[in-house]
């Protein structure tokens, strides 16, 4: 009786477990305008490298997800997929960065990362 009541708490207590939140960073800031084509270059790069690592590391995560939140206690699994929302939000800031350089016109942006492909939870993907 004690080892099933104990359980239960234990099943309960697991099921209180926070994910992390999604804080995705604005497409829009408001020194946009003071920007240097530099300044762009370099946030554009850094912004690209974060996001490819953001989007891997979710995408890596959404089966084990799947499966805790599945066969063990949904409260363990992270379902509101922070670092792919984030990550994403980085590539839509990228868009951004793109037409101010092409607004300026900035030199070298042919030579700027190319963008990883943005994250998308898809059960083909989970299967694969």
């Amino acid at each position: 009786m004690k080892e099933t009541i104990v359980l239960l708490l234990v099943l309960f207590i697991a099921g209180c477990v926070s994910t992390p939140i999604p804080h995705p960073v604005a497409m829009r800031q408001p020194n946009d305008a003071q920007l240097s084509c530099q300044d762009i270059a370099i946030e554009f790069k850094t912004n690209t490298e974060v996001a490819a690592d953001k989007i891997r590391r979710n995408q890596s995560g959404d089966t084990h997800d799947i499966i805790v939140g599945f066969f063990v206690w949904p409260g363990l699994a992270d379902f509101n997929n922070a670092d792919g929302h984030e990550g994403n939000a980085l590539l839509d800031r990228n868009v951004h960065l793109r037409e101010i350089g092409r607004a300026r016109p900035c030199e070298g942006m042919e030579f700027w990362p190319a963008q990883p492909e943005r994250y998308t939870m898809s059960m083909t993907r989970l299967r694969a």
